[in-house]
């Protein structure tokens, strides 16, 4: 951008002067000022050769460069409008393009600042212009209009270009890589899938059930790596495609959630109809008077659980429906003490086995808060049956954060289980594999309810035994920017 704008500023004055050589209004720029017009175009095309060598040096910032451009820019170019006679010469519209192309290297403020300037300019010609002669009181509306034409062109432009520097961002990628690195300092899990598919390619073996994946660096995609061999030697070069599986995924589920409208609509009546009537005796149990106070809180827990039976047949039908979730401004913290509260006196679990661990800080979310404890729900239930049990000295922990880099909150379950087999951590996600335990739904429909809510769901091994069920937010960017 800025060698297209050097580029435009060599030729502006060099037109401009073949221009002024006409001498005659029919064909050519019948300036007032023709000395001062010369120079000007002179001084303009030697500081458009200045700012071309001064590519070269190492500028702190591109904002300063910005900045330096539209001074030079708006100086320039205002002597050029007041030697031509001012606004009513036509020339002012040659400072359109420079704030239009700097616009884009700017922030929304120096965007505004740059226009500011360059309307400055404009205006503060044209009033030297008044002074040094007489001057139509239409150019000074031309010159204050035309300044609002470059505020606009400042805020149209400066969408196009917050989107532009986020795709030269993607382009980019990560600006801690280096060249040279070894895969296994990069990402020990693709140094290991690179080197299970080199050993089945030397034995021929068959292709692994599931594809195999790993976690992106930023802890919020998962990524499927392609190998293809380079030439017949032993082993050959190979070149790796890296897939994020956040598009096919997104295909692959609306196929499910399909398939699960049709699953949903065809059960929901038959489910709420029980539901309902346990729901209705509990109640009727609970006025009867010859219950004690244990009994009656028994009764509580009925009606309370088949209330929660009915909410998890409503996330699946609005699911289903495609309906998008009831989103709300959540602080993890107060959600976390709520949910840790009502999840031990519902299930009769300790509290002191339930821990509840943060960084201090506090964290916002962006989530259905009903779809957000039906996930979490799922995960510390998973936890109780699969991996702690009735092992008293085990307890399950609920940690939130922000990720480190991207500063995406984080919800994460963590126990200190055997862990998920190998062979089954690709597909504990998908509908109804269950790995010989449950049913085979509770992850599924977790994970859907994080997609549906611009959330990942992760599975990743603990450190010393064990899983980790992390819950990774849209980043708060994004959504702090709608």
């Amino acid at each position: 951008m800025i060698g297209l704008l050097s580029l435009y500023r060599l030729l502006v004055p060099l037109v401009l002067l073949a221009m002024q050589s006409f001498a005659r209004p029919a064909w050519g720029l019948v300036t007032e000022r023709p000395s001062l017009f010369l120079a000007a175009c002179i001084a303009y095309f030697t500081a458009a050769v200045l700012l071309l060598i001064a590519r070269r040096l190492r500028w702190s910032s591109l904002r300063i460069v910005a900045l330096v451009n539209a001074s030079v820019d708006a100086l320039a170019i205002a002597f050029i409008l007041y030697a031509a006679g001012g606004v009513g010469s036509g020339l002012s519209v040659l400072l359109v393009l420079p704030v239009l192309a700097l616009t884009m290297l700017a922030d929304r403020r120096d965007a505004l600042l740059i226009a500011a300037v360059a309307a400055l300019a404009v205006l503060v010609q044209q009033v030297f212009v008044g002074v040094s002669g007489a001057a139509p009181t239409a150019d000074y509306v031309t010159a204050g209009l035309f300044g609002v034409v470059l505020f606009v062109v400042a805020l149209l432009m400066w969408p196009v270009a917050n989107r532009l520097r986020e795709s030269e961002a993607l382009v980019r990628g990560d600006q801690n890589a280096y060249p040279d690195a070894l895969i296994g300092e990069a990402s020990p899990r693709l140094l290991y899938l690179l080197e299970s598919w080199r050993q089945r390619e030397a034995d021929a073996g068959p292709s692994p059930a599931s594809d195999q994946t790993f976690v992106a660096a930023d802890g919020a995609r998962i990524i499927r790596p392609h190998f293809a061999p380079l030439g017949t030697s032993k082993p050959p070069p190979v070149l790796i495609f890296l897939e994020d599986t956040s598009l096919l995924e997104e295909k692959v589920q609306q196929s499910k959630l399909a398939a699960l409208g049709r699953l949903s609509a065809s059960i929901a009546h038959e489910i709420r109809n029980p539901v309902g009537a346990m729901s209705h005796a509990g109640q009727l149990l609970a006025e009867s008077p010859h219950l004690g106070e244990e009994d009656r809180r028994l009764t509580e827990i009925i009606r309370s659980n088949a209330g929660r039976v009915s909410g998890i047949i409503e996330n699946v039908q609005r699911l289903s429906r495609r309906e998008p979730p009831q989103q709300e401004r959540l602080q993890l913290g107060p959600w976390v003490e709520e949910f840790h509260e009502e999840f031990c006196e519902t299930m009769q679990w300790p509290r002191a086995r339930l821990l509840v661990k943060s960084n201090g800080r506090e964290v916002e979310a962006r989530v259905d808060p009903n779809q957000l404890r039906q996930i979490i729900w799922n995960l510390c239930e998973n936890a109780i049956k699969h991996a702690v049990g009735s092992d008293q000295d085990q307890a399950i922990e609920l940690q939130y954060g922000r990720m480190s880099g991207t500063a995406r909150p984080y919800l994460e379950v963590s126990d200190r289980g055997g862990g998920v087999a190998e062979e089954h951590v690709e597909r504990i996600f998908e509908p109804f594999y269950t790995g010989g335990r449950g049913t085979g739904l509770g992850l599924f429909l977790a994970r859907e309810l994080s997609q549906a809510n611009g959330a990942t769901l992760l599975y990743e091994p603990r450190g010393g035994g064990g899983s980790t069920f992390r819950l990774v937010f849209s980043d708060p960017r994004r959504w702090e920017g709608r």
